[in-house]
């Protein structure tokens, strides 16, 4: 048997809204394809995570931020057929300044596509579980659960 190989991810991650609605990518490649995430990725080096939070959303979406504050740090580990990471995510509340220029179309990188959906609608999609855990921790899906354990971590394994 092969040993898995194991890593760390460390990314920026927009909340993006637009007036009253979200905005997603789809989840072109890994093991969460087709799967709707949050707008954002990895930091390249010598960049701030505000950086990378303005340079992501404009490469997956297309759009511009109007404002942006601090949210959370979101973790969790995945145990994959053939890798193992763990995951990190800087979450931002964003607002862009417009959706006129939203990519709805594949980068021909990472992601299928942007699209903008209502918060009902968002409940009924198939989110990653980065986009999942910060949905269920900032937009109080969950009304009764309380994150008071900053240092606890979700455990994943693939199907």
């Amino acid at each position: 048997m092969a040993k898995k190989e194991r890593s760390i991810r460390f990314g920026v991650y927009a909340v993006l809204k637009y007036k009253d609605k979200y905005i997603l990518i789809q989840k072109g490649k890994g093991p969460f394809k087709g799967r709707w995430d949050l707008p954002g990725g990895k930091i390249d080096f010598g960049e701030t995570p505000l950086q990378t939070l303005k340079r992501e959303v404009l490469e997956e979406t297309g759009l511009k931020l109007a404002t942006y504050k601090l949210l959370s740090v979101e973790a969790y580990t995945f145990d994959g057929k053939n890798e193992e990471y763990h995951h990190v995510g800087v979450m931002y509340e964003a607002e862009a300044k417009g959706i006129k220029g939203l990519k709805r179309e594949p980068d021909g990188n990472d992601s299928y596509g942007a699209e903008v959906f209502t918060k009902k609608e968002m409940r009924k999609l198939k989110l990653t579980p980065l986009a999942k855990k910060s949905f269920e921790r900032n937009l109080s899906w969950q009304k009764q659960k309380k994150y008071t354990d900053w240092n606890r971590t979700s455990r994943l394994r693939s199907v």
